[in-house]
């Protein structure tokens, strides 16, 4: 009983051993993993395919590449060789190839069999596949991912600053033409536009001295004339007897503002000669001194020895006569009474007759006219720079204007002291009306003259008021311009070139918007044609790992085998 029982597990096991085990099934195994970066390395290490097996994929893939260079025309040869393009390719050829007696293809298509199995041989397919799965899922799939990405965002980017480029071309155009309303021009011809804005330097002093014969304005001033009277005692004697000298350029504007209608002839002689000597300053000093104190003698040019004469009717050489002028300017001509008789002139083929009677002598001094011209002061080419039309229009429109308003426009440091005079007025009421509030007036009250305690707060705040307006007007931003304009060239041709780069800004930013908007399209039609090429590749990836899996499988007897890793999240 016992020997039966022992024997019971040895018969059990002799058994088995005599039945044998089945070979394993592949479905009831677990599945393999293999990670698609070691593809290679995990059959290098289970013998699947020769340690050489980088040299030997070399050697098909250059036999494969010149046979590449024979395909007929329809192929793609700029394919790139590997185990599944060459097996397309036989397939393809293998349609119209002639076979063997065995059944071998014959000609080009065998060649690319011969190739096919090479790859096949030794499993190097595979591990070519390997390395194919590694480009794909590392570098070129990214690739393309991400330069779709950053293309998306560069297109983002440019169509917010496309839109900017349009704003700040619709504000360029409108700040142009806003500054160009403020100055007053067109903006179709910036420069000769902005020259020509002198010309209205005088209506703009004309409106600003309108209220300056106002009795406010002159109660102001005698007020003032009477206060600095009381104030300096030892100098009211003086101050009484000549008020002008208080203000002097005030005075001056003021009684040239009176009696302007009475003086209408030396008007268009001023105005003529500021226009066509270029503004002289010191010129227009000279009248203006002249003409407050009541002296009306004309331009003299160094006339030492030469006795005054009435206006003679010169004629210029060419002009045949027809162009004569009456000369109330003395041009240094010395008469000799010697040759006064037998005198004559002649230039070219014109000659004045014998009958005339001066010669004329061309001894001009020019050692002042050339220190002026040197200095900036005389323009003496400014009759003949300007053309005839411009220069009668000039003419014509500054006769319009009073002198002491030319006077104003053309001459700096007249302007300069008529500007102090009036601040200094200015100042001077403004001080009156805050002692008349704070009443420290008071103090003067009693041994003030009584023309200077009528004044009252009331008044005095009118007087400042009515002041200051004046001093606004004289001193306002156009103004200051126009100034600027007339007497800096540099501050013009700042203008000129600030006004034209604004200008220029709206075309600039129209061609920034245009050359982003090219490029915008070239970006898009690279990005339409880089979304097929990631899809095939995307694709071809997925079916060279099913390809690799199965291959493997079947080296398992069916056996599953997963490509794991990055791979999966790509394709």
């Amino acid at each position: 009983m016992a020997l039966a029982k022992a024997a019971e597990p040895a018969y059990g096991i002799a058994r088995l051993i005599n039945e044998g085990y089945g070979k394993p099934d592949g479905k009831d195994e677990t599945p393999i993993d293999i990670q698609y970066g070691k593809l290679a390395e995990w059959l290098g290490v289970r013998k699947h395919i020769p340690t050489d097996w980088r040299k030997m994929l070399q050697a098909i893939q250059a036999a494969a590449s010149v046979e590449m260079k024979s395909l007929p025309a329809d192929f793609d040869q700029t394919a790139s060789v590997s185990y599944f393009n060459a097996t397309e390719i036989r397939d393809r050829l293998a349609g119209s190839a002639e076979k063997g007696m065995f059944g071998g293809l014959k000609g080009s298509a065998g060649t690319w069999d011969k190739i096919v199995k090479a790859y096949e041989k030794q499993n190097i397919h595979l591990a070519e596949a390997g390395n194919t799965l590694i480009r794909n899922v590392d570098f070129e799939i990214p690739y393309f991912k991400k330069q779709a990405e950053k293309t998306q965002h560069q297109l983002s980017d440019q169509e917010h600053k496309h839109e900017e480029y349009l704003r700040h071309a619709e504000a360029a155009t409108k700040e142009f033409k806003q500054e160009c309303a403020e100055l007053g021009i067109k903006g179709s011809n910036i420069a000769k536009e902005l020259a020509q804005l002198q010309q209205q330097l005088p209506g703009l002093f004309q409106d600003a001295l309108a209220n300056l014969s106002s009795p406010v304005i002159a109660a102001a001033i005698d007020h003032y004339a009477a206060f600095t009277a009381y104030a300096h005692s030892t100098t009211a004697s003086a101050a009484a007897s000549e008020p002008s000298s208080m203000l002097p350029q005030l005075h001056a504007v003021k009684d040239s503002s009176l009696t302007e209608s009475s003086s209408s002839d030396r008007l268009i002689s001023f105005s003529t000669a500021n226009l066509r000597l270029g503004g002289a300053p010191g010129i227009m000093e000279k009248e203006a001194d002249d003409s407050a104190n009541g002296v009306h003698n004309e331009i003299q040019w160094d006339t030492a020895g030469a006795e005054p004469s009435a206006p003679q009717q010169l004629q210029e050489p060419g002009n045949d006569g027809d162009a004569a002028v009456n000369a109330d300017i003395d041009w240094d001509v010395a008469l000799e009474p010697s040759t006064q008789e037998n005198a004559s002139y002649s230039h070219g083929t014109d000659a004045v007759s014998p009958s005339e009677d001066a010669d004329i002598s061309w001894d001009i001094d020019i050692t002042e006219t050339a220190e002026e011209a040197e200095n900036g002061d005389l323009d003496v080419d400014a009759s003949k720079s300007a053309p005839s039309g411009l220069q009668a229009e000039s003419d014509a429109h500054a006769q319009a204007w009073p002198e002491s308003v030319l006077r104003l426009s053309a001459d700096s440091s007249f302007r300069t002291a008529f500007l102090d005079d009036l601040y200094e007025l200015s100042s001077f009421l403004l001080q009156q009306v805050q002692e008349l509030k704070s009443g420290g007036h008071e103090a003067l009250a009693t041994a003030a003259p009584e023309s200077i305690q009528r004044l009252s707060l009331s008044s005095a705040q009118e007087q400042s008021e009515a002041v200051g307006d004046l001093l606004s007007k004289m001193t306002s931003k156009k103004v200051r311009q126009l100034v600027l304009i007339k007497t800096s060239k540099q501050y013009l041709t700042r203008l000129v070139r600030a006004l034209e780069q604004k200008a220029g800004q709206h075309d600039k930013f129209l061609r920034l918007a245009r050359e982003l908007q090219a490029k915008q399209e070239e970006q898009e039609r690279a990005l339409r044609s880089n979304a097929p090429k990631l899809l095939a590749l995307v694709q071809d990836t997925g079916r060279i790992k099913t390809y690799v899996e199965q291959a493997i499988s079947a080296l398992y007897n069916g056996r599953k085998i997963n490509v794991i890793g990055e791979i999966n999240n790509v394709i």
